[in-house]
């Protein structure tokens, strides 16, 4: 799950109570189609395609993390308050950022923007924009991904190594004891990258690695007593790939349906909802929102112990400009139980600088 609020739309249409205007609801034995099932889906309420990924100069010798995540959310028409022709009920924004571990930095962007000439998704298959900002699958299945942060650009050319990957049970992926707590739930949870990045101090490096891309689509998920989530997409060099989903109540406990799933090197699926552990190794304090954040981070799970350490300790967003929601979002090393580092994974942490109960 990726971080947006819900309540966005108060912002641009006026109040409008959750779960009351018909959307569609995520159920299941919903049976997949692609590539349709990689475009939008209108009629639920909430719709993100998210990608993250690792890439480093062809010597090793530079690294750089990546995010940007493309949010879709829907208002009944009803809500609309204005009456431009620009009249829409679909609002659209977007999260992107560079992480430069060699130069300690992290660059960082947000757009918001009603559908139409700025925005937009397809309904027919991966093909997703915000003003310059661009994810697209191709005919040959390679998505192609552009960006600029900052004065930062980055070009890259994905590549799937295994087919898109399904979470959940018969179609859906359950995020509470209320069924209409779920959602419909696509990765690709290894991608080959290549590509190109331009650093705001001019020079243009070639850059290559690993990408991740999560797309999500549902219109109710966290239940009244959930205050945020902890998120982990971890990719070993082994060929697995691991997604961690720890929802977080209020009193601090483990919610039943937080979720554990690995993917083999071929796509073959091990799953699991209680016996997985994923704790604070250590804290960071960010300055700017005062929030302290549970990193590093370590899972256990399946006699498996893999530490999660940041690339860079600040890698807080703090979106003021579009969803007002402040949450960690970043890179990170994979270190096994002897230290030595088998992976690489991206992490999501939100609700700690501010509950996210009743947003979504």
């Amino acid at each position: 799950m990726k971080a947006f609020l819900a309540g966005l739309l108060a912002l641009a249409y006026g109040a409008v109570a959750p779960g009351s205007e018909g959307f569609t609801e995520a159920v299941p034995g919903y049976r997949f189609s692609f590539p349709r099932d990689h475009g939008s889906h209108p009629s639920f309420r909430t719709e993100w395609w998210y990608f993250t990924g690792h890439l480093w100069t062809p010597n090793g010798a530079r690294r750089f993390g990546y995010q940007l995540t493309f949010f879709r959310q829907a208002a009944p028409p009803s809500a609309w308050k204005g009456s431009s022709t620009w009249r829409s009920d679909q609002l659209h924004l977007a999260h992107a950022a560079i992480t430069d571990g060699s130069a300690h930095r992290f660059l960082v962007d947000e757009r918001l923007d009603r559908a139409g000439l700025l925005a937009g998704a397809s309904l027919e298959g991966l093909s997703v924009f915000q003003q310059d900002w661009q994810a697209e699958q191709e005919g040959s299945g390679q998505i192609r991904l552009r960006m600029t942060v900052q004065g930062a650009s980055l070009d890259l050319t994905l590549d799937p190594a295994t087919p898109p990957v399904v979470f959940g049970e018969d179609g859906v992926s359950r995020k509470g004891a209320d069924p209409s707590a779920a959602s419909h739930y696509i990765t690709f949870p290894q991608l080959q990258a290549r590509g190109s990045l331009r650093l705001p101090e001019g020079p243009v490096l070639r850059v290559q690695g690993r990408g991740w891309m999560d797309h999500e689509f549902s219109s109710n998920q966290l239940a009244p007593d959930q205050v945020g989530w902890d998120w982990a997409g971890i990719q070993l060099r082994d060929g697995r790939s691991l997604m961690a989903y720890q929802l977080r109540r209020g009193d601090g406990s483990q919610d039943p349906y937080s979720t554990l799933t690995e993917v083999s090197a071929s796509g073959r699926i091990r799953r699991s909802t209680h016996r997985f552990n994923l704790k604070a190794v250590g804290t960071w304090r960010s300055a700017a929102s005062g929030a302290t954040y549970p990193l590093p981070l370590a899972l256990e799970a399946w006699g498996e112990r893999f530490t999660l350490v940041p690339v860079l300790a600040d890698q807080e967003l703090r979106t003021g400009r579009s969803t007002g929601i402040t949450y960690w979002e970043g890179a990170c090393r994979v270190l096994d139980g002897t230290g030595q580092e088998v992976g690489d994974a991206y992490v999501e942490l939100t609700g700690y600088a501010h509950t996210l109960k009743g947003r979504f």
